[in-house]
Parts: C-alpha cells; structure tokens; sequence
C-alpha cells in the first residue's frame, strides 16, 4: 500500500513545536485471531439450508472477508457486489459526504493502475494532501491561493494519470452495470461479471481495495458539487433531509445526509477520507456477494489469491448517537415550487426488533398500489391526488411515513387530518385477516420474482450482511413475517403510530437554495491511448471465448396470430408466474379522451361490484392490473399467478365492459387531473420534457395533443363509458410470457370482439425548418439546468443500424465513452452527460442524435460548446474506437436477454421490420467497420440543424453567451402544453 501509506502522514498540518516525550506505553497489538473475533462475522452456511429456495451458502476467507453465494446457470454471468459495513453513519461529524465521495475516489485507480507512472505522480498527490489539510484553517485569501495551487498540482499529476482505466477495463472484459452507491449504512460497488472472468474481475478488485490512490481528487469536487446541486433541487430529497433530521435530530440518521451538508462540501476532507477508508475498509468489515454462473468451488480459490490477501485489521467505532423519544407533533415545511404535499413520519423499531415484521405487514395494509386503506380511502375518492406509505428499518432505529399530494383547493391541515384518519383505521383494526393472509401471497410472488434475478438475489444477501443477520435468521424472520395477526398489527399501530410525530408541508412558494460556488477547475487532458502494465496485463488474462446467444423462434418465443392481432409467447419455466401485455396502436390522438377514459376506468367499480371491492377481489387473487395511456399506444398489463389467469382475463374485461362510476367520480378526476396539470408547470423536471418535446416535434409534439382542461371539464360519463367499453374490441398485440404453451395461452388471452382496425401510427417527425442552432430556453430558479439535444438526421437506412450502433457507443456508451470522459471527468461540467441515436419505433420514424446533461447553471455554456464540439469537430479516434468494439464483442457475447423481456424485445422488432433477432447481422457488420466508416456516419451530424432545450436559471445562465451558439428563443411553460 505504497501510496496510501504515505498520504495519512502528508495530509497532516505541519507542528513546529518542540517534541514532547511520550511515556504512554505502546498498545497491545492485536492477533489476527483477536481482529477477526471482535468483527461481528456472520456465522458460516457450508450448504444451503433446508427450504432456502436461493440456495445461499456463506463462507469466509482467511482474512475475515465474508463471501456469500447464491447460484443460478440461467445465463453465463453472475452480479458480483462488494459490500462495505459503512456508509454516512460513519463520516465524521464535521466531514459529512465522506463516504460517498469516498465511494466517487475508489473508481480513480491504484498504485498500480490508473497512472503511467506512480512515482512522478506521488509527488504531486502528497502535495496536494498537505494544501487539503491546510484548508480548513485559511482564511478567504489564502483558500483561493491553496485551491489555485491544488488546481496546478492536478493538472501536473494528470499528465501521469490514466482517467477511467477501471471502467476501460471492465468494459473490455464485458463486464456491465458497473456503479457503486452509499447509504446510511453500506458502500457497495456492483457490476455483472461474464462467468468466464471471474479471475480478472478478482484481481481488480483485490487490487483497488489494496492499494487505492486519490488521485484527481480536485476534478471529482466538480462532479459531487453537481450531484449536491440535483439534489437541492428536487424538493423530495429536501423533504426527506428535513424529515430525517426532525425524526432523528441528534443522530447521524438525521443529521448527516448522504451527500453531506454544503459546509462541510465546501472544505473538502482529503485526510479524513484516507483515515475513513483505513477505518472501514477492512477485509474483515466487507463482503463478496455473488449470484448468478458461479459456485462456491470455483470462486473461494479465486477470491482467496486476490481479496483475500488484503491484511485484516481492527475496525473503526461507531460514534456513539443519542435517539431521545419524540415529544408530540413537531412541524416543518419545505419552499418550493410545483406539488404541495404533506409527509408525516413515525419513529419505530430497528431492523432486528421482533416488531419489524408487524410493521411491515402494517405498511402493506396502508399501501399496496391497489387496496391499501389509503389507496381505498383517499386515492380511489379521490380526496387527495395521490397518497402512499412506507416502513424504513435501519440498524440503530426505524420509522414509519405516509404522504399525499395536495389538490390546488386543499389546506395542509385538511390532508394531515385525511392522513392521521386513515392512520387511525389502521389502529383502529379497520382490515381483515383475510387481507393480511393476500399480503402473504404478494411476498410469495415478489420472493419468487427475487429468485428470477441475480440483482434481486444479491440485494437479499446484502441484506443479511449489513443487518447482521445471520442467514438462517433471514429465513425465520420472512417465516414471522408470514404468521403476523390482525392482533399484531394492531398491537404495533397504536404501540408507534401515536401522536408524536413529524409532519413536513411542502408548500409552493420560491425559496433561495444554497448553492456551491465551485473554485476554478482547469480541465484534465484525457488521452485514450493511456495503459497501465496492469490493465495490459488483465486483457491478456486467458479465458474461455463464451458463444453469443441469439434468439430463435420455436425455441425461445412463438409468433401466434388472434383475432385482435398478432400474439408473441414465451414459456417461463421457473415457476408459476405470468405477465401479459396488450398493446394498442392508439392513444390521445386518434381518440382524445382515451387516457382520461383509462383514468376514470382506475377509479372505477365493475357491474355491481364497488371500486374498492374489485381492488380487494384483484389483489386476494394476487393479480396487478395497470394502466398506460400516450398519444400513439394504449397498453393494459396483467401479472400473477397462472392458476388465475383465466380469472384475472375476465375480470379485467369485465371491468372494461361495464365500469361502475358516478358523477362524483369523474367531479374528483376532473379536479385531481387539472390539479396536477398546474403542478407540472411549476415542477422543473416536468418542464424539461415538456419544452425538449416541443424543441424537437414543434406542434407535432405529445402534450400540445392532450385534451384541453376546458375539454375534460366538459366531457360527459357516458362519452367516457363508450371511450371504454368499445377499447378492447380495436386490433391490438397480445404478449405473453408464462409457464403455459404458447397455444394453451392463446386460447384464455384473448381480449375483445368484432375488432376494428387501430389504424397506423404517427410516424416521428422533428421540427419543420429548423436551420443552425436553435437553443429554446425555459427560465426557472434551479441550482441546475437540464439541458437536452436532438440531431435529426431523417430516415435511418437499414444499412446503417450497425455503425449507428456504434457511433452511439463511442459517443455515449458508457463511463468510458467520449461524452462522459471529456464533460464529467476531465472538466467536472455535468453530473450526468449521455449521448444516443434514436432510431424510432418503426423505419417510417425520423431518427436522430439525441442527448443531454445536467450541469451547475453558471457552467450551461461552457459545458454546451464541449458538448457540440464534441459532436461536431473531433474526430474519430481510433483507439476509443478499438476500446468500444472490445467492448461491444464482449457484450454480444456474454449478454442474454432475460427471458421475462423475451416478448417485448421481439415486439420491438417485428415493429422494425426484422423477420429475426438481429444482433447478429449487426455484431457481425460492426466488426467489419473501421474509422473511416465511422468518421463518414458521424460527419453526417456536424452540418445538421440541431435542436437544444434548456431549462435554467436566466439570472446564472449567461444568455447573451448562449446567443453565440445558436438562437435563442425563450419559452413560457403554457407553450408547451394544450391545457388552456
């Protein structure tokens, strides 16, 4: 650990006083044994337990790492998670933030990859260690000099530094979903490894929990800012820091968030992220956490030669935090434009507490999307736009919370009593135990789905982990969970749900938000010809070739045809479950008030049977049942269990057929619809896909097609009712995938009669005489703008999906691809920054270069002009070329389509025109592409008009700089709808 053994030391302020004896005696160093024994190790699962349908077995290598295992051969790949026992619980009280951009640090390499030459580089990282350590006492002056002179140590330090090699690495290996995340109380560092390298993945992981460097610490300051930046401005995420710290106001949980409070974002810790990952990353405090291809014989040898060499060593202390009891209803609200809300959070019991399953049982009975108390008594009339719950349990304590929006006519005092009502129904033992014996067959469906998926099953073993559960005790508690009584929730409902409480009102109004005034960051020179001795060395690690695998019809899928329309099948031969989709070439354009119609229909009874006694009927079933409704497709989907197929067909038809409304129900839609229409104009989020859409298909786009308010309001039920009971018998698709053949399906499925043509699509089409660079700006107070891109660039030739293909991932596949590399992590311009070509849905659909980023607002123009230049002036390099094809081989070959997805994907197809799987035909062009055909493809877009959409702040956005880039038209949010 040669360069971080030095840093601690270095990063120390200098102490000019005389030295002092120290006649403390030194302390007792611990045995391995002694090291391993006070690390709280699960207890070891050598074959899986009787009854464990995940199969997991624990085990531990020498140095205390945990290893967990569950196998699964339905593909050649297993998800490989590295799960770190910490998180923001543990940064220190004055560096919150630590541990996550400690997380950000460990993507930046090692001693030994990352850099072309460590020892040049160390010199510069010492250096900047010791300005870091320095900065916290300096005045205004003499920071802007140390961050003048960190930014010059940098830029000295990158002319060795090899940006991203980790992710260059893993993309070459196929390797995908590479990230990391960090909450409360784990860092976990996630990727999909192909079974055949295993050995390489080990060896680089082994290598960056050995030996990290920090390096480029500066230029990532820029990429936490941003993420510091979306979350100011998402009003959720400042509703849930001010409900944390109202609920937990004298512990971490409450008073130290994730991404750490500004302040503290403002003095950048380097010293304390060396002593945190000293702390914490002990092989001893983390785990290995595998699902998929892979077992524990051929992982344990691996993991021990690499991982498990990392020497084990005593773990940090918790700090001690004080969970003083709530005293009565304590209030707090939060400014910001768009939706009011009103959140209230309970505090309740730790994750081991004997009471968790009750209160689990307890959030279900409140909110299951369809049957809830507050679904029935507050969604389904209506009373509320939208109203939810959850249960949170972490470690040290819990907390339960409910939450609605406001309509426009609502005060915050009348949802609160709304919501405490129905609070107050569940204590009051308001449900049947029949509905609690349904939520039991809900957690037997969503175990199931857990099994189906290597992430779902890596989640669960995280679980165990982190919770300090041993594995057998996860399997008793989902056991308690499955014997809760109508007793015992009632028990834990007047126990914790009490009249001490946090209660946090949104409320609209404009709020002057903090935002982080960055220091000067000179960008880092990238150069993609870079390669560690390393990262040659893991390319050239021997491995199995794996065979791509395509899908073939009458292996994988079936074509049917029923008298609504073509019907694609699959078979699910893991267990018992279904999903079927009908999808309808028509939405809000052909038939205006369709999704008003499907809306109302949500709301709605069947026949004789109530709205809330069909939500119960569907959900004791074990049946889903949703919804979805744009302007050129209409969809219903249906998922459950397969024994009641026939029966959920039914009443879904039924249901269509003749729904059960009155006046006051649509009088409720109507109010809640236009409710959140203004809502939406003043949410920034919304207001960046309403202006991109009307930037790039002018009149033609999807929200100056909806109904008018004026229309809604003036529409009557029985023009509804005939919207729905004539929806089902118009041609449609039918997908299915489940344990049925294809032909016993076909014969249940069907849905409607006598059905009329559906009528073709919209084909796409972008604005009409656009010329240059037009940029349409949408003025709102955000710390960010959201900036979005189009390149139309016409029909798309067949020919030329495949350099399409991989135009695309040069530009924007990926951490590795040009965009992100040049605009996030060599200039810290954006948090996110993507690029893709957009082929349409069908090859009648214009196609086009689509992109976009969320940048700090005063950075808008210079992060554009990179962005534009980089689409339009640099040239293909063929090295990132040779990268992307590396990595495209390996994707092909190691990728298999989930067969849950089978259906949807060759829907997508036929909709294109392909008579089979055409990955094939397209891996097989893209090897055969060179630069020059590349460079050709991408040409094509640098004299294009192109189309930019800008959501930002005019007083931080320098428009009259934007104005050298393109027109500048500013646009009001009423232009961009058809509401009024």
């Amino acid at each position: 650990m040669a360069a971080l053994s030095s840093l601690p030391l270095a990063c120390r302020t200098p102490d000019t006083t005389p030295p002092v004896e120290d006649k403390t005696p030194p302390a007792k160093q611990l045995t391995s044994a002694q090291i391993l024994a006070a690390s709280e190790l699960p207890p070891l699962v050598e074959t899986p337990i009787a009854g464990d349908e995940m199969g997991v077995t624990v085990h531990r290598l020498s140095n205390g790492m945990t290893v967990y295992i569950s196998t699964d051969r339905q593909k050649p790949r297993f998800s490989a998670w590295i799960a770190v026992r910490t998180g923001s619980r543990n940064d220190p009280a004055n560096s919150t933030g630590l541990a996550h951009y400690l997380e950000h640090m460990l993507f930046k390499g090692t001693d030994d990859y990352g850099t072309l030459d460590l020892e040049a580089e160390q010199v510069h990282l010492e250096a900047i260690a010791q300005l870091y350590a320095e900065l916290r006492g300096a005045d205004e002056a003499r920071r802007a000099q140390i961050f003048s002179e960190i930014d010059q140590h940098t830029q000295a330090a990158a002319a060795y530094a090899i940006p991203n090699e980790l992710d260059r690495m893993y993309a070459a290996l196929g390797i995908e979903g590479v990230n990391a995340f960090t909450s409360n109380e784990v860092t976990a560092y996630i990727g999909d490894v192909p079974s055949n390298r295993l050995e390489a993945w080990a060896k680089i992981e082994g290598e960056r929990f050995s030996d990290p460097v920090f390096r480029l610490f500066y230029p990532e300051l820029e990429a936490v800012y941003e993420e510091k930046n979306l979350s100011i401005d998402r009003p959720e995420s400042r509703i849930w820091d001010t409900m944390l710290l109202a609920l937990f106001p004298e512990h971490p949980y409450g008073t130290q968030p994730t991404i750490g409070v500004v302040e503290h974002l403002k003095n950048p810790a380097y010293g304390d992220m060396v002593q945190y990952f000293q702390d914490w990353y002990a092989p001893n405090n983390m785990a290995v956490i595998l699902a998929g291809d892979i077992d524990a014989a051929t992982a344990l040898p691996v993991l021990e030669a690499s991982l498990g060499q990392i020497p084990a060593r005593t773990i940090g202390t918790k700090a001690p935090a004080k969970l003083p009891p709530l005293q009565g209803r304590v209030e707090h609200e939060v400014i910001a434009e768009g939706e009011q809300s009103v959140t209230m959070a309970w505090r309740t019991v730790n994750v081991t507490h004997a009471d968790e399953p009750a209160i689990v049982v307890a959030d279900w009975l409140m909110d299951n999307s369809s049957s809830g108390l507050l679904n029935v008594e507050l969604e389904l009339t209506q009373k509320v736009q939208d109203a939810g719950s959850w249960a949170s349990h972490l470690n040290d304590a819990g907390y339960f919370g409910v939450r609605a929006t406001l309509r426009q006519d609502q005060t915050h005092a009348e949802v609160e009593q709304l919501l405490y009502g129905v609070v107050a129904k569940l204590a009051a033992g308001e449900f049947t135990q029949d509905e609690i014996d349904a939520i039991k067959l809900h957690e037997d469906l969503r175990d199931k789905r857990t099994l189906e998926s290597n992430h779902g099953r890596v989640s669960r073993m995280m679980e165990s982990y982190i919770e300090r559960r041993p594995w057998a005790e996860m399997i008793a508690r989902d056991q308690r969970l499955r014997a809760v009584t109508r007793e015992d929730v009632i028990r834990v409902a007047n126990q914790y749900l009490t009249s001490s409480y946090v209660v946090v009102n949104r409320k609209s109004g404009t709020q002057d938000l903090p935002n982080i005034q960055k220091p000067s960051i000179t960008p880092i020179d990238i150069d993609a010809t870079r390669e560690s001795p390393f990262a040659a060395d893991i390319k050239a690690m021997p491995a199995s070739q794996l065979e791509p695998e395509w899908l073939v019809e009458g292996e994988h899928y079936e074509h049917l045809v029923l008298p609504a329309g073509p019907m694609i099948a699959a078979r699910n031969t893991r267990n018992d479950l279904f999903s079927l989709k009908y999808r309808f070439d028509r939405g809000h354009r052909k038939a205006q008030m369709l999704c008003v119609a499907l809306e109302l229909l949500e709301r709605s009874g069947s026949g004789t049977t109530s709205a809330e006694a069909l939500q119960k009927q569907l959900f004791a079933l074990g049946t889903s049942v949703s919804f979805a409704c744009g302007a050129e497709y209409s969809n219903i989907d249906i998922e459950g269990f397969d024994k009641n197929l026939e029966q959920s067909v039914q009443l879904v038809e039924a249901w269509i057929r003749d729904p059960k409304f009155d006046d006051d129900t649509l009088a409720g839609l109507r109010r809640n619809l236009i409710s959140e229409r203004e809502d939406e104009l003043d949410d920034s989020d919304n207001l960046a896909q309403m202006l991109s859409a009307y930037a790039s298909y002018g009149d033609r786009s999807a929200y100056l097609r909806q109904p008018s308010n004026a229309a809604i309001n003036k529409v009557t039920a029985k023009q509804l009712r005939k919207q729905l009971t004539s929806f089902p018998d118009y041609t449609h698709s039918t997908l299915y995938y489940g344990p049925r053949t294809p032909a016993e399906a076909a014969k249940v499925v069907g849905l409607g009669r006598k059905h009329k043509p559906a009528g073709p699509r919209e084909q796409r089409r972008f604005r009409d005489g656009a010329q240059g660079t037009t940029i349409y700006f949408l003025h709102k107070d955000v710390a960010k703008s959201a900036v979005s891109l189009a390149i139309p660039q016409g029909l798309l030739p067949h020919d030329q999906i495949p350099v399409s293909e991989y135009f695309a991932n040069y530009i924007g596949g990926g951490m590795s691809s040009l965009i992100f590399q040049e605009i996030r992590e060599a200039r810290g311009l954006a948090y996110y920054a993507y690029a893709y070509v957009a082929r349409g849905v069908t090859p009648e659909d214009e196609c086009a270069l689509v992109g976009g980023m969320g940048t700090q607002a005063d950075k808008t123009v210079d992060a554009l002009t990179l962005y534009l230049q980089l689409l339009r002036e640099r040239p293909i390099d063929a090295n990132r070329l040779g990268q992307t094809r590396e990595s495209l081989d390996a994707e092909y070959r190691a990728s298999r389509i989930d067969p849950r997805w089978i259906v949807l994907w060759v829907d997508s197809w036929d909709r294109e025109g392909e008579k089979q799987d055409p990955r094939p035909w397209e891996w097989e062009q893209i090897q055969t592409l060179g630069v020059e055909q590349v460079q050709t493809y991408a040409s094509g877009y640098a004299d294009r008009p192109t189309i930019i959409s800008i959501v930002g702040d005019r007083s931080r956005v320098d428009l009259q700089a934007l104005a050298k880039l393109g027109t500048v038209i500013e646009v009001e949010p009423k232009q961009l709808t058809s509401y009024f």
